[in-house]
């Protein structure tokens, strides 16, 4: 992916050599969708009673679809909406063991968002993205055959993405990212019908970038 990227990056490059920009124009209508997927292995060893020692593999399997729809409320800038499905699969296997146990997490974003082109040519710019919205995850307590509930998690999110794109075609923009600024604020409680059980409220913030958050995306412009 790491090649993929840096191949993009020297497109819009070359694409940059010798042209002048052309805005995207206020009216324009834009149908966009990213996808998003990691993987990502592990191993952490334990020592075993009374001897020897327990290997466990850890793996870690992440998908984003992103789809959207803007609207050119001025020239360069759009303003739309935007869902992000994910979904998140966890396995853990012990060495001299022929069984898997699996644990599927999910999470659901829902909200507006802003979104700012710099063109520094025809087909060639970077991106800015400022989202918020709401947040849904769902994540089991178990794994495999355990017995287990779910934790639910609802709150709010925001984001700013910084980007590139490149347009092949006057209508049809190629986008990358790789992380960008982030925050949420989740209430979390376990789903397990015991009344009894608190909830907790949990705050992140942070910059996240490298090539596990790599994102390419695809975005259609109508009327332009």
């Amino acid at each position: 992916m790491q090649k993929a990227f840096l191949l993009f990056v020297g497109c819009c490059l070359a694409a940059h050599s010798g042209q002048a920009q052309t805005a995207i124009k206020a009216g324009t209508v834009a149908l966009s969708g990213s996808l998003n997927f990691t993987q990502n292995k592990e191993e952490s060893t334990t020592p075993a009673y009374p001897s020897g020692n327990y290997t466990y593999t850890f793996t870690n399997k992440v998908f984003n679809f992103n789809p959207g729809l803007s609207y050119f409320v001025a020239d360069n800038l759009a303003i739309g909406a935007e869902a992000t499905w994910g979904i998140q699969e966890t396995s853990v296997k012990a060495s001299g063991s022929s069984n898997t146990s699996y644990r599927t997490s999910t999470t659901l974003r829902v909200g507006p968002f802003a979104r700012y082109y710099h063109m520094l040519t025809d087909q060639f710019g970077f991106t800015g993205t400022l989202g918020a919205g709401y947040e849904h995850a769902s994540q089991p307590t178990g794994t495999g055959s355990s017995p287990s509930y779910d934790l639910k998690a609802n709150g709010f999110y925001a984001g700013l993405t910084p980007g590139l794109i490149f347009l092949p075609i006057p209508r049809l923009g190629i986008g990358a990212s790789i992380g960008g600024l982030n925050y949420n604020r989740l209430r979390v409680k376990p789903d397990n019908g015991n009344t009894n059980n608190g909830d907790d409220t949990i705050s992140t913030f942070g910059a996240s970038f490298g090539l596990a958050q790599l994102t390419f995306s695809g975005t259609y412009f109508f009327g332009r």
